[in-house]
């Protein structure tokens, strides 16, 4: 049986009632969209990222029961998880691994289960863009045992994270609204080709995102 990824919550309090300091030199630098490319145009010409709430995917890869569970779950105390745009801490976080790996379950719709995975890129925003919005969740934001940070959590939280890849991979990271393309600094891709179209939508748009191919980041991880 799989074992449970360590907890992004706050370390309990020893017998003084003292809660030891989390040491993580290297937190997280960047948070992670990964999106289908035939949505990259819709997103370009919105000038925005949507959350899933707003937005109208060419694919589309959560499946109703998912759609229904986001909407119905909190993740601040004026905006559910479907409000917010979703992103990762990993750019190979467990459920893209899923998706990468047939997008097996009742979680995902049948665009992801044939979806080709050389088809999606993966955009990376810095945190410090985004900081000021931020909300951490230790896994899927809308399950009902996830814990979802507060505005005095996040470090912590991100501390947590950096200290051990599994919490890296499992953490999802929300921004309430609409996220800026200007925060968009780096875009990556599977192979060559993609990266000549996908170079070429953004040239049209105006946006000045550095597009890099990054074949690692496309191989399924092994998920236990």
């Amino acid at each position: 049986m799989a074992s449970k990824p360590a907890s992004l919550r706050t370390p309990s309090a020893d017998a003084s009632g003292r809660v030891a300091p989390v040491k993580a030199p290297n937190l997280p630098q960047r948070i992670f969209h990964v999106t289908h490319v035939d949505n990259l145009a819709g997103i370009l010409g919105d000038g925005v990222i949507r959350p899933s709430s707003a937005a109208e995917p060419a694919v589309k890869l959560g499946s109703d029961i998912t759609d229904e569970l986001r909407r119905s779950a909190s993740a601040t105390a004026d905006a559910s998880v479907a409000d917010c745009v979703a992103f990762s801490l990993s750019p190979q976080a467990t459920w893209w691994a899923e998706v990468q790996q047939g997008a097996a379950g009742p979680t995902w719709s049948d665009q992801a289960r044939t979806a080709t995975i050389t088809d999606f890129v993966v955009l990376g925003i810095p945190i410090a863009a985004v900081e000021d919005r931020l909300v951490l969740a230790d896994g899927d934001a809308a399950a009902m045992v996830t814990t979802i940070s507060t505005p005095d959590t996040v470090r912590r939280m991100l501390a947590r994270a950096a200290a051990d890849p599994a919490v890296l991979q499992a953490a999802e990271a929300l921004i309430p609204g609409e996220v800026a393309l200007d925060a968009v600094a780096l875009v990556a891709v599977a192979n060559d080709k993609r990266r000549a179209e996908v170079r070429g939508l953004l040239a049209e748009a105006g946006v000045a995102a550095k597009v890099v191919v990054y074949p690692p980041w496309f191989v399924p991880l092994e998920l236990t």
